[in-house]
């Protein structure tokens, strides 16, 4: 089994969520510190299909999120577009790119 790929996607997610939690008060910092994240996880996975996945959960996910504020279900403090942070699509993004490689590397290694 290689654990550098499982770690690296572990590395991956945790990088997403600590610039999310240092940085979310400024939206453009947040934003180009994600979106470099994003950029060297896909460039490490070489896979269209993970490209894929990441604009399909950052598409549906942040929708997702702007039905939500709109019903009065939650919101933000600090947004940008549509009452919604811009950084949160590339957020969203990473998630599923992550999901889908961790699950891939299960299912290569036949990890149970």
């Amino acid at each position: 089994m290689n654990t550098k790929n499982i770690l690296l996607n572990l590395g991956f997610a945790f990088a997403t969520f600590v610039v999310v939690l240092l940085f979310y008060k400024n939206i453009l910092l947040t934003a180009g510190i994600l979106a470099g994240i994003a950029i060297i996880g896909l460039v490490k996975w070489k896979s269209m299909r993970t490209l894929k996945i990441f604009i399909f959960a950052g598409i549906f996910g942040t929708l997702a999120e702007i039905v939500a504020i709109k019903i009065g279900i939650w919101d933000y403090n600090i947004t940008g577009l549509m009452s919604v942070p811009l950084w949160l699509f590339i957020v969203w993004g990473n998630a599923g790119a992550f999901i889908y490689q961790i699950a891939k590397e299960i299912k290569e290694r036949k990890i149970k």
